[in-house]
């Protein structure tokens, strides 16, 4: 590839597209995620962590930011003039510094590519996350790639609503066949889930044992499983312990 910088939002892309994440080792990488992908990590010289379910509100402030020299519609402007980015910011943890830092970033570079991986596009509010991906295409120069078929040519954005809360432990289900009879999470996740690493556990009703990853971070756990990706991937799920 020959973008020389390219922003990957709300996607695992090691696990998402195997060839899109070869293709880009060589070029300047942010990465704005729920989690790490951590054989991307390396690469990364933008991290930020965003909270799980909170896509719609992220990308709201991604394109409020990047669109703010754009000659928008007058209400395409009045609507990003109103929007709440405190709120916003305060529920997704990405804040206005952040934003801008990213912009800066894309300013900079000669050739910037933004990837929309699935967990856009899986959100129940994927509708209106379209649209801001939408307005993005129309009145940025940046180039744009999803990783799902937009499902509307829409540019008329709605409200964005009360961010669902993610609190307790929380598990990111993702398609794998690999590592099926694990639960692969951080020390921060085994002290908030009280487990400890060769646990036999139990969670959404499959037996399972706890792996700690000392690479990890954050309080969200891996769980590969057997599915087909069509609902969103990451969920609260209680962890009981079992006999070994």
């Amino acid at each position: 590839m020959n973008n020389d910088l390219v922003v990957v939002v709300g996607s695992m892309l090691s696990l998402d597209d195997k060839e899109l994440f070869k293709n880009i080792q060589n070029s300047k990488i942010a990465l704005v995620s729920v989690l790490e992908d951590l054989p991307l990590m390396e690469s990364v010289e933008f991290f930020s962590r965003y909270e799980a379910g909170s896509e719609e509100g992220v990308v709201a402030i991604l394109a409020k930011e990047f669109l703010k020299d754009a000659d928008l519609p007058q209400e395409i402007r009045d609507y990003f003039n109103e929007l709440d980015e405190g709120y916003i910011s305060a529920e997704t943890n990405i804040g206005e510094e952040e934003a801008e830092e990213l912009h800066v970033m894309l300013q900079n570079a000669s050739k910037p590519l933004i990837v929309f991986g699935k967990d856009m596009f899986l959100n129940s509010r994927v509708e209106n996350i379209t649209k801001f991906i939408n307005l993005l295409k129309k009145y940025s120069n940046i180039e744009i790639k999803c990783l799902r078929k937009l499902k509307t040519d829409s540019l008329h954005v709605e409200e964005v609503e009360e961010l669902e809360s993610f609190d307790g432990t929380v598990v990111f289900e993702y398609s794998s066949d690999e590592n099926g009879e694990l639960l692969i999470g951080s020390a921060q996740f085994a002290v908030a889930a009280k487990v400890q690493n060769g646990q036999p556990i139990t969670v959404k009703n499959q037996n399972r044992e706890f792996r700690l990853d000392k690479k990890l971070k954050g309080t969200i756990a891996l769980m590969p499983s057997m599915i087909d990706e069509n609902s969103y991937r990451f969920e609260v799920a209680k962890i009981t312990k079992r006999e070994a």
